[in-house]
């Protein structure tokens, strides 16, 4: 079974995130975080195939979060998400130890493509 931890303080893009995901993926199991604080702990309650987060959220944020996790799990990929285009922090992201940016405004199938790119072990920068 896959499982995903989505992070977004935004439930309708939460639910977005879900559905696509559901929609391409047959055992799946995905659990929710509305801020940094609630995605850190559940980050560690549980092994995660890939974790999805918003770039800026209630708390700390995704990149804080991010370098948070990489500490203590160096091994679990992160996808990070935002409204801000690639050039603007794809490689803030990655140099911190993201496996993946990808902006919002992107088709549903360029998340599908993201997740399963990074869940094969390779890193994704959409253009780069």
């Amino acid at each position: 079974m896959l499982k995903i931890l989505i992070a977004d303080d935004h439930e309708f893009i939460r639910n977005g995130i879900k559905q696509i995901l559901f929609d391409e993926f047959d055992l799946l199991h995905v659990e929710e975080a509305a801020d940094t604080e609630e995605l850190l702990n559940l980050a560690f309650a549980d092994e995660w195939d890939i974790i999805i987060s918003d770039i800026s959220m209630p708390g700390k944020g995704g990149i804080e979060a991010l370098q948070i996790i990489k500490e203590q799990s160096p091994s679990v990929p992160v996808l990070l998400l935002s409204i801000y285009p690639e050039d603007q922090y794809a490689d803030k992201v990655l140099a911190a130890g993201a496996s993946g940016y990808l902006n919002k405004d992107s088709a549903p199938n360029d998340l599908v493509a993201v997740v399963k790119t990074i869940l094969s072990g390779q890193k994704y920068v959409k253009n780069k």
